[in-house]
């Protein structure tokens, strides 16, 4: 009991925050992994899948859709830093046609 007051309060903020979102991704996870395996099972009806597959594959999806999620977010700051530099090119021509005319 001596030793948890010892602890400053905000990391244990900080690791009960970190506990509720790994419980909730793990959570996920594996709602995720029953959901391919159900799928699974009502295309291949005669396949059956090992339980102890439905945590890994949930795991695997979240890290496929973060990793989809990531490569559009990239691609769409290239759109916008392409788009910026265009926007300057157009104002700096701007004011070097309104300086000369």
């Amino acid at each position: 009991m001596a030793q948890a007051e010892t602890v400053p309060k905000s990391t244990s903020e900080w690791g009960e925050i970190a506990d509720g979102a790994l419980s909730f991704i793990y959570s996920l996870a594996h709602l995720i992994g029953q959901g391919i395996v159900q799928l699974v099972h009502t295309i291949l009806p005669s396949m059956s899948v090992p339980t102890d597959l439905v945590d890994p594959i949930g795991l695997l999806a979240i890290l496929t859709i973060f990793l989809a999620i990531a490569s559009i977010a990239k691609r769409l700051v290239w759109i916008v830093v392409i788009a910026g530099w265009v926007l300057i090119v157009i104002r700096l021509a701007l004011v070097i046609v309104q300086h000369y005319a």
